[in-house]
């Protein structure tokens, strides 16, 4: 790819929509163009978004309106992303749930595959990695073993070093090209720190499926945010070397017993991580001032606690401050000092 690809000429004369309008749209076939040409898919099917939460939205919203009188339902994993069950929810979707806490957070395709023929859902939704635990599965034996009619939507956000989610949306795009209804959502907003700038993508498996989704939203990106997605274009996500030093402060401070990681079967390190706490650590927690996401807001016990890895500084006050509990002995801090300098 040369520095010809990101040349831009505007139309001589633009008396259509007007010159400045014409140049945004320019914008967004320029994103597609290029994401296309770095994905290796036809850039037809690259469609860019809000953000991830517009590529779910816009998903949502064409799932909605084909099964318009009726009520859409949805089938996801819990604990999984809160803010697109919300979305879904909102809109009027009944969701089912397949809970994997009992798996010990590990996410099985075949439970998956089984719930989707039991429940017949119009849409299934999955992060991958999940949010919160990291837990990561095959999509291609999930859409395999589901009916050709059931909607896919894989979310592939979150940044793993271990998961390279542009591989896997090449893989995915090229096993089920032309299928009807399967999408894949993307942004660089945790990968890169561009989260102010909403800009995501999706990609349809099928041509027709991109047609529609391009007629129902007309909404276009801003091209600040355009330049700043395709400036990322090909590069190492910033978000690893955080994530790895926020998983290492995590290890160390989970020797003292006072908290443990949880960690599936199949699993990745990202930029969320659950935790489960020994004891309440909600005071000691608020009078530090740290937030967290308590266990309750995605269906779980408050025991369980949700952190994002962007910032090492962060979860070592949250290691602090949860093993600084009055629970705390002298021995345990020994041991503390002990780990740290080994000693």
């Amino acid at each position: 790819m040369s520095m010809n690809d990101f040349k831009y000429t505007p139309p001589q004369v633009e008396l259509r929509t007007g010159a400045p309008y014409a140049n945004l749209i320019a914008q967004q076939i320029r994103f597609s163009q290029l994401f296309g040409k770095f994905l290796g898919i036809d850039s037809n099917d690259v469609i860019p978004m809000s953000g991830t939460m517009g590529a779910i939205e816009a998903v949502r919203n064409h799932v909605l309106k084909n099964t318009w009188g009726r009520e859409p339902r949805m089938l996801t994993v819990s604990p999984g992303y809160w803010r697109a069950r919300e979305s879904f929810a909102g809109m009027g979707f009944s969701i089912s749930d397949v809970k994997i806490k009992a798996n010990g957070f590990t996410i099985n395709e075949a439970e998956i595959t089984s719930a989707i023929r039991a429940e017949e859902p119009d849409l299934v939704y999955l992060s991958l990695p999940n949010n919160p635990t990291g837990a990561v599965f095959n999509p291609e034996d999930i859409v395999k073993g589901a009916p050709e009619k059931t909607a896919f939507l894989f979310d592939l956000t979150l940044p793993s070093r271990e998961l390279d989610s542009r591989a896997l949306s090449t893989r995915l795009y090229n096993a089920f090209r032309g299928r009807k209804n399967l999408f894949v959502a993307n942004s660089t907003s945790k990968s890169h720190n561009t989260a102010e700038f909403r800009i995501g993508w999706l990609i349809c498996a099928n041509s027709d499926d991109s047609q529609h989704l391009r007629q129902e939203n007309r909404n276009v990106v801003a091209s600040i945010a355009i330049q700043r997605g395709l400036d990322q274009m090909g590069r190492v996500p910033d978000a690893l070397e955080m994530i790895d030093m926020s998983f290492n402060l995590l290890r160390e401070g989970e020797k003292l017993g006072k908290f443990t990681i949880i960690r599936p079967h199949k699993m990745v390190q990202t930029v969320y991580v659950l935790v489960k706490v020994k004891t309440d650590v909600k005071q000691i927690l608020a009078e530090k001032g740290i937030s967290v996401m308590w266990g309750s807001e995605y269906g779980l016990s408050d025991d369980y606690i949700r952190l994002e890895t962007l910032e090492p500084s962060h979860i070592g006050a949250f290691v602090d401050a949860v093993n600084s509990h009055p629970s705390s002995s002298a021995h345990d801090a020994n041991r503390i000092y002990a780990s740290r300098f080994g000693v």
